[in-house]
């Protein structure tokens, strides 16, 4: 058995475990999911976690703990225990969703999970690779909102989640397509994660800017493709694409700034204004028919929202099947959110 710590929004981290196939899945405190899985390979991979490991009985642990010089767990009065029944040496407290060098370089967390059963933290989420990319990269700007690292691999894995095991697709020759390039996130995922890229938008300067920075980042993989072009989402693509099995994810801007004053009446001009661009978005999508998409579209926190059912409601009409992921992403001091779709 394993499990994980989820993430701060645990409706997107259960959609992305659907990579690994989770079964026989409970939940024995809040923000935990103990399962199986015949895919234990794939949980280094997910990006929706704060921490995945093995689930053990507390007996074994003095065995499996032999060699460890120090043990990290959540509250003292387990430490005690612990160092009473299985002979653990010294132990030291952490939050349970934190995550901390020196435990991953110097000893073991632990995690008490319920009736005698105990997580071994085996792996953590990449803050490193999301840090290098959200904040490295020299060519970003604030004038357009950025999708977060973290985000971008998720969506990676939402999308592999539903056809990786599908003997008939052979995920290697994949390529990611992301057509609002910007800054290159996505595209620094795409790479990171083994996987082709091209990227596109009506203006590149920034990812170029970011061009020979990504060459010397340590998560810079050589032998995959990655392409650039300039490319006005509201006209057709060229040969480009020709003869590539897409995968598209992407997030557009996510409309003008947004305050705590903003009136109701621009909200719904903005979501009239990135509808048009979405639709010239999920042209592009059917232009390349064999491709699938997973994208954002913006959500504004305390409004009335009319853009998921509009985009819904335009896939059906050009005969795209389309679903949302239920829960948004965000946090409580902003006033944009954002909502994942899945064309398929």
């Amino acid at each position: 058995m394993y499990f994980a710590v989820l993430w701060k929004n645990p409706e997107i981290s259960r959609e992305e475990l659907k990579l690994v196939q989770a079964k026989e899945i409970s939940y024995p405190k809040k923000g935990i999911m103990i399962f199986d899985t015949k895919y234990k390979e794939l949980l280094p991979q997910l990006g929706g976690v704060i921490k995945t490991g093995i689930v053990v009985k507390e007996k074994d642990l003095q065995e499996l703990l032999a060699d460890v010089k120090i043990i990290w767990i959540q509250n003292e009065a387990n430490g005690k225990h612990l160092k009473r029944t299985v002979w653990i040496r010294r132990y030291k407290l952490v939050d349970i969703f934190h995550t901390d060098k020196e435990i991953k370089n110097k000893g073991k967390e632990i995690i008490n999970l319920e009736n005698g059963l105990y997580g071994i933290v085996e792996q953590y989420q990449n803050i490193e690779l999301y840090e290098a990319i959200d904040f490295g990269k020299p060519g970003r700007s604030m004038e357009m909102w950025m999708m977060p690292a973290k985000l971008a691999h998720m969506m990676i894995n939402i999308w592999l989640a539903k056809f990786i095991h599908d003997s008939e697709l052979d995920i290697e020759k994949l390529c990611i397509y992301d057509p609002f390039v910007w800054s290159w996130t996505t595209g620094m995922l795409a790479n990171y994660m083994w996987y082709d890229f091209v990227g596109s938008d009506i203006k590149t300067n920034y990812a170029q800017q970011n061009a020979t920075w990504r060459k010397t980042s340590k998560f810079y993989t050589p032998d995959k493709e990655i392409d650039i072009f300039k490319h006005d989402i509201t006209q057709p693509l060229g040969n480009q694409l020709e003869d590539k099995d897409i995968l598209i994810v992407s997030e557009w801007r996510l409309g003008p700034i947004v305050m705590k004053n903003t009136s109701s009446q621009d909200i719904k001009k903005f979501q009239e204004q990135v509808l048009q661009i979405y639709k010239s978005f999920l042209e592009r999508v059917k232009e390349l028919w064999s491709a699938i998409a997973v994208f954002t579209i913006p959500y504004y926190a305390g409004q009335e929202n009319s853009l998921e059912k509009d985009i819904s409601d335009y896939c059906t009409k050009i005969e795209l099947a389309i679903e949302a992921i239920p829960e948004v992403y965000g946090r409580e001091w902003q006033q944009v959110w954002r909502k994942i779709l899945v064309i398929q």
